[in-house]
């Protein structure tokens, strides 16, 4: 493939009715479904055949390691990205975790490599080269933790404003790292008001929005999803094109899980791969879950609870979420914090130090055990997202309080060594 050849994007359609639309940001989705009051987003339609898969495959396995190898798929041209190097993240095997849960294979892709601490980097990359190329002078997203981190990082990089609408609660290792780079942070009453806020930016001050604020939600802005379908290529690539029977993804408004399997579906289409992945929703509450349960047409809003589990922490799932799972013949897996503080326990005996949210993924694992869905055979793998760094409070809440000893060596044995 000749340097430069990119896929063209013919139009964008909303994944839940089909109406097709011009090649544009779409912040409330699709204005269809919008007007039924069902929201939905939008996805773009590539023109795949106009791509040559054998030189697609020989291009990417001589390019760079980074994520922006692959702009030959992605929405924004190679020479307006905003990158900070993310992307290129390592897939390590879990040979403990497998022997323990009696499974064929399962891998982490640890996307606590990425520059910010978290997969959001892919997301950012691609949503601030399109806000540059756009000309925004003023980016803005709700957030309170890793999105909003990440960002400030990539708008940083762009030499563009951000403005994060997050809460007064906000963990401080976040709100230190948005501030440091530069954003405007801007406290709302709650959460749901954040939105409200993000809308009066939007459509008052003429700012870019990065993620969704309308609701119900549809997700987030649909150029940086595409940044999640590296993931996916990453993934093939690692396994030598034989892709996972199993692909688990913790799961908010579900722009990550929707992504990446749209990047399966990509490689597949492309006859680079056999099949696509059965995907899993690693959630907090069982919006999702629910729905696959009663046959639902729309995720429904869902009893929730103080959760440590910020960046999974919503009670209501979206479309593309329910759309991914129900296509792909996924599965929902709801995880309280104390699976997922198990999860980082279990994490942690592999020396990877994961976010409360991100060991989501571990737990979902767990789950598809216990539910006679991964056998002997099964081939998993398990997202982690973040790093433990980014809140280390959240996966403390169990830690017993450290007491000093005096200076002696039965003391330091008996203290070290139990």
């Amino acid at each position: 493939m000749e340097g430069g050849q990119r896929v063209t994007i013919r139009e964008v359609r909303c994944i839940r009715c089909g109406a097709a639309y011009a090649v544009t940001e779409w912040p409330r989705g699709c204005p269809r479904c919008f007007e039924e009051g069902r929201p939905s987003a939008v996805a773009p339609s590539l023109d795949l055949g106009a791509i040559d898969p054998a030189a697609l495959r020989a291009a990417w396995a001589t390019a760079g390691r980074g994520m922006w190898r692959f702009y030959h798929l992605l929405p924004v041209p190679v020479e307006d990205a905003v990158s900070l190097d993310e992307g290129g993240t390592p897939l390590l095997r879990l040979r403990t975790l497998e022997d323990e849960l009696g499974v064929g294979a399962v891998w982490v892709k640890d996307e606590r490599r990425n520059p910010t601490g978290s997969f959001k980097d892919r997301f950012f990359s691609v949503c601030l080269s399109r806000a540059r190329s756009q000309g925004a002078e003023v980016v803005a997203i709700a957030s309170s933790g890793n999105g909003g981190s990440s960002a400030a990082a990539y708008a940083a990089a762009a030499g563009i404003t951000c403005v994060v609408i997050t809460t007064p609660s906000i963990a401080s290792a976040w709100r230190a790292a948005m501030s440091t780079t530069g954003a405007r942070l801007v406290a709302a009453r709650s959460g749901a008001e954040r939105w409200k806020l993000l809308q009066t930016g939007v459509e008052a001050l003429n700012w870019y929005p990065l993620t969704n604020y309308v609701t119900p939600p549809v997700g987030s802005n649909w150029y940086g999803i595409q940044g999640y379908k590296t993931i996916a290529y990453e993934i093939a690539m690692s396994l030598d094109w034989d892709v996972p029977d199993w692909v688990v993804v913790p799961t908010s408004r579900g722009d990550g899980l929707f992504g990446i399997w749209q990047g399966f579906v990509e490689l597949a289409e492309l006859g680079l791969t056999r099949s696509v992945p059965r995907m899993v929703a690693a959630e907090r509450f069982p919006s999702l879950t629910v729905a696959l349960q009663q046959g639902l047409d729309y995720p429904p809003t869902v009893a929730s609870e103080p959760t440590r589990a910020v960046s999974i922490g919503n009670d209501t799932a979206t479309y593309q979420s329910l759309h991914t799972l129900r296509v792909s013949q996924g599965v929902a897996v709801a995880c309280s914090d104390a699976d997922m503080r198990a999860g980082v326990r279990a994490l942690g005996r592999e020396g990877i130090f994961a976010e409360l949210s991100a060991a989501a993924s571990i737990a979902a694992v767990k789950g598809l055990v216990a539910r006679g869905l991964a056998d002997r055979s099964a081939r998993i793998v398990a997202l982690v997202t973040a790093s433990g760094l980014t809140d280390p409070e959240a996966a403390l809440d169990d830690a017993e309080p450290l007491e000093p000893i005096p200076p002696t060596v039965d003391a330091l044995r008996a203290a070290a060594l139990g």
